[in-house]
């Protein structure tokens, strides 16, 4: 029975996200000892769940990165616009910035939240619709061993998780159990009669500011490479009867109108 293909959003196969995500993994899953049916559920969740929502986040760090980066330029070249003899000065702004970063948050944590269906799918394990991965990591380390890749790269992500999950609770639940998430937009600091611009930061209860485009960055890439990566060792669990591995396609080597990471390639003889 053949996969059913259907476009979600204003993207291609050019869009890495999708490729590495859903693309990949079709022709990938072929080579694992997985029913028909798993392999269509889980593209489905990859192709119309998880995707969208990794492509939003995208596309929101990538207006607001050229919004930033383009309000920094004109200062560099310009300057401030100062007025009333020097005695204010207007300052750039990011127009929604809030709002974009509300949505950032709600697509990532459920595009976390609807990955969990790829474990249900696969081992039958049900996380009840909850991006409650230090449970997955739990649950991986009973099940595969705390030696296990899969389980120690889970250990290794948490943190980061972990932070990006109570970010997003922190607007669901205002003053809650994770705090209050404060996003800034442009702000200065003035020293010995020079005014420094700061570009737009977000941070939990008293943390660390971070500068918010950078840290999307950040979230973006390793949302991509733990889900991706965490799909193919899953997969691993059902090694095909083919002399087959999966090897890595370097970065350089990709096809930019479809750059899939990695590709099956045979490593022996072919059973007779």
């Amino acid at each position: 029975m053949a996969v059913r293909i259907q476009q979600l959003g204003d993207y291609g196969t050019s869009e890495p996200i999708l490729a590495r995500l859903a693309i990949q993994f079709d022709k990938l899953m072929e080579f694992h000892n997985i029913s028909e049916a798993q392999r269509q559920n889980i593209f489905q969740v990859m192709h119309s769940e998880v995707v969208p929502k990794l492509v939003v986040c995208s596309r929101i760090k990538e207006q607001l990165t050229s919004e930033i980066r383009s309000h920094q330029k004109q200062i560099d070249e310009k300057g401030l616009e100062f007025q009333a003899q020097g005695r204010a000065y207007t300052l750039p702004s990011v127009i929604n910035l809030r709002h974009h970063a509300e949505t950032f948050l709600y697509n990532a944590k459920s595009a976390l939240r609807d990955f969990t269906v790829v474990f249900k799918i696969l081992f039958s394990k049900d996380f009840k619709n909850e991006a409650r991965y230090d449970k997955v990591h739990k649950w991986a380390e009973v099940k595969f061993g705390s030696n296990d890749v899969f389980s120690k790269m889970l250990a290794d992500d948490l943190p980061w998780i972990k932070r990006l999950i109570a970010m997003r609770n922190a607007i669901e639940h205002p003053e809650g159990f994770s705090g209050i998430l404060h996003v800034e937009n442009f702000t200065s600091e003035e020293k010995d009669r020079t005014v420094f611009v700061i570009e737009p930061v977000w941070y939990l209860n008293s943390e660390k500011k971070i500068p918010l485009a950078h840290d999307m960055d950040v979230f973006v890439k390793n949302l991509l490479t733990f889900c991706e990566e965490s799909l193919l060792l899953c997969l691993e669990k059902f090694p095909s009867k083919f002399p087959v591995g999966v090897t890595e396609i370097p970065e350089a080597e990709r096809d930019p109108k479809c750059p899939i990471r990695f590709q099956i390639s045979f490593t022996g003889q072919l059973p007779r």
